[in-house]
């Protein structure tokens, strides 16, 4: 009776598709032409290629949790890219089934109908572009692209298309650690434009270059490189959200912004009060005197501000000094103590509004059960 229901028609087919075009490159979900024939025979009937004893229990698996999480979600497509690498290091069923509804919980909000758990990570993508590179956030505003879409794939799978296989399993084991933050990914995505932050700066200018740029990086990315990378965009938006912080602290200002994302209308709403209550008094605080320089894509070759004499990211971006003195005066980047006076610019520009959700980041962060000892 399960199997006529429309539900259960309609999800067969669907994870069927789904599950026939993932990773057919690689030796584990090739086509046996012992299971239903070969690839010329099954796309000149189906439209799909042949199918093997692995791609069949992926289509079981898959099945199964909608089945079993059917009154919360269900099988939503893209999943399947998810499974892959988990059934790829199990190769059993019950193994895999467990190991995936485990991962689930966590990616969960991906794949909400209403998209909002998307719309919240793209949202918090672009605050840290903003903090890490004004001038990056600016061009994205202009080309109309500052809605972060060219990195939707990319968050949404955790870069399983971005990358070849091997280097997948190895960057999600580094993502399931939760090193530094549970949201490292995001750190991921924000090195990666850094390293690219200049062509699309000299040349890119619609949403659609933008997009079309992002998504051709496929498979030309050095994971070391941007594991490297993400590591020194963690610690440098680190230093600068609790830089803005610690002033909005000391002129009595909220923290941050909005207590649910900004994306969704009631959080809008919500914050409307506070948002008019505060405008005055934010344009009164002026930002600290260490550079948000504009150039600071990596391989442009120029110093980031934070760094110090003739140090490199790779080796001393861990040692950027804490933001106060145990007397909890403001530092520079140097470890310079300053007034609140002091920590100006002459031009007078805002302060920025920390989100929630990065204000969190840093908040929750595993840095900080060790940072009383740096």
């Amino acid at each position: 009776e399960l199997k006529e229901t429309p539900d259960f028609i309609e999800q067969t087919s669907r994870i069927e598709k789904d599950v026939l075009r993932t990773d057919r490159t690689l030796p584990l979900f090739a086509t046996d032409s012992g299971f239903g024939g070969g690839d010329e025979a099954n796309i000149s009937e189906h439209r799909l290629p042949g199918s093997s004893a692995s791609l069949e229990k992926m289509k079981d698996i898959l099945m199964t949790f909608h089945r079993y999480d059917q009154g919360v979600l269900g099988y939503v497509q893209g999943m399947s890219d998810l499974l892959a690498p988990i059934y790829s290091v199990y190769q059993d069923e019950p193994t895999t089934f467990w190991a995936f509804t485990a991962f689930m919980k966590r990616m969960r909000s991906h794949f909400l109908h209403d998209q909002s758990g998307m719309q919240d990570e793209l949202s918090t993508m672009a605050q840290l572009v903003e903090i890490a590179n004004p001038r990056l956030h600016k061009h994205l505003v202009q080309c109309d692209a500052d809605n972060m879409f060219c990195c939707y794939r990319w968050l949404l799978i955790w870069f399983k298309r971005e990358f070849g296989f091997e280097d997948v399993l190895r960057l999600w084991e580094v993502l399931w650690t939760d090193f530094l933050t549970d949201r490292f990914v995001l750190f991921v995505a924000l090195a990666i434009l850094q390293r690219h932050a200049d062509v699309i700066i000299d040349h890119l200018r619609s949403p659609e270059e933008v997009l079309k740029y992002v998504q051709d990086l496929s498979d030309t990315i050095d994971l070391n490189d941007v594991l490297k990378g993400a590591e020194m965009c963690f610690y440098k938006v680190r230093f600068r959200v609790n830089a803005v912080e610690q002033i909005r602290k000391i002129r009595n200002l909220p923290l941050f912004v909005s207590s649910t994302s900004d994306n969704e209308p009631a959080a809008a709403a919500a914050v409307k009060g506070e948002n008019e209550e505060s405008s005055s008094a934010d344009a009164e605080v002026p930002l600290m005197t260490f550079e948000w320089e504009d150039n600071q894509n990596s391989g442009s070759g120029e110093k980031d501000p934070l760094l110090k004499g003739d140090e490199t990211p790779e080796s001393d971006i861990s040692r950027t000094p804490p933001l106060t003195s145990s007397r909890g005066s403001i530092l520079d980047s140097d470890g310079k103590e300053m007034s609140p006076e002091d920590a100006k610019l002459d031009d007078g520009t805002t302060l920025p509004r920390i989100s929630e959700a990065v204000h969190r980041i840093f908040a929750e962060s595993s840095y900080n059960e060790v940072n009383s000892t740096v």
